[in-house]
């Protein structure tokens, strides 16, 4: 097990930017990942037959496109973005609503282990052995959008946890993803009704990849550029928020962001900077 706190390069970049971040991490197995292109699915615990299977197999095709996929673990729609993610070329993360020692529900201890088997990696808030509480899970779901660059919500209802995610995911001024569904059906709710408000109707995978371009994985990016470009998405972000969130001055910052915005990585939009 592991420790991170928050001052730490391993802390997960993203986690910084929300309202309220844990000051440390618990954490199981590749904590690399934390720091890598990611994207939360989430969903209801009595999904259907068709949540089922655009859960997987949207976690699986994410994953062939080295985007980690991140969930809570919980039956469900959780469970099988984990499993469609391993069946895929990536890595997948666990964020749990307890202590590692208390692994709930117990019945997934099965495929928690095999997360880390796999080159997963489960992180939690909660001291070891925390047992879970219904508390818990409310604010684990800051954690879960907050660590992604959005959030994918395939089923859920009134009132449910997914639900709370896609608001802390709006909160936290991240794409929202919705998988359009069955008006007759309870679990279609929360994806139908943040359609109506403004989240992204989806309905393959390259409707979310135009919004996470693939070459912040490029491997030949300066590690110079990739210190503030990994901060960077489609929402603009300002050089104050940069300096404050890598620690280098003004003067290093603007340099970078004008050789960035030369080699086409980046533009000025109102507001700050925002990938291109």
């Amino acid at each position: 097990m592991k420790i991170i706190k928050i001052g730490e390069s391993s802390y997960p970049s993203n986690l910084k930017k929300v309202k309220n971040p844990p000051q440390k991490l618990f954490a199981e197995g590749n904590t690399d990942l934390l720091n890598k292109n990611s994207l939360a699915i989430v969903g209801t615990r009595d999904p259907t037959d068709y949540g089922i299977n655009v859960a997987q197999n949207f976690a699986k095709e994410l994953s062939n496109e080295g985007i980690c996929i991140v969930s809570g673990l919980a039956d469900g729609i959780d469970s099988y973005a984990h499993m469609g993610a391993k069946s895929g070329k990536g890595k997948t993360i666990a964020v749990l609503g307890c202590g590692l020692k208390h692994i709930y529900p117990e019945h997934n201890l099965k495929l928690y282990q095999d997360i880390l088997d796999e080159g997963g990696c489960v992180i939690t808030e909660y001291k070891p052995d925390e047992t879970y509480k219904p508390q818990y899970f409310p604010a684990r779901n800051r954690i879960i959008s907050g660590i992604s660059m959005g959030v994918l919500v395939v089923e859920g209802r009134y009132r449910s946890g997914s639900g709370i995610t896609a608001r802390l995911a709006m909160e936290q001024k991240k794409e929202i993803f919705c998988i359009p569904n069955d008006i007759t059906r309870k679990t279609a709710y929360v994806p139908n009704e943040f359609i109506k408000i403004g989240a992204h109707l989806v309905s393959n995978i390259q409707d979310i990849l135009e919004y996470f371009p693939k070459q912040r994985e490029s491997a030949k990016m300066s590690d110079e550029f990739l210190e503030i470009y990994k901060y960077m998405s489609k929402i603009p972000v300002s050089v104050d928020e940069i300096c404050r969130l890598t620690n280098l001055s003004a003067a290093s910052v603007n340099e970078r962001l004008m050789l960035m915005e030369i080699e086409g990585l980046i533009k000025n939009v109102y507001g700050g900077y925002v990938v291109v």
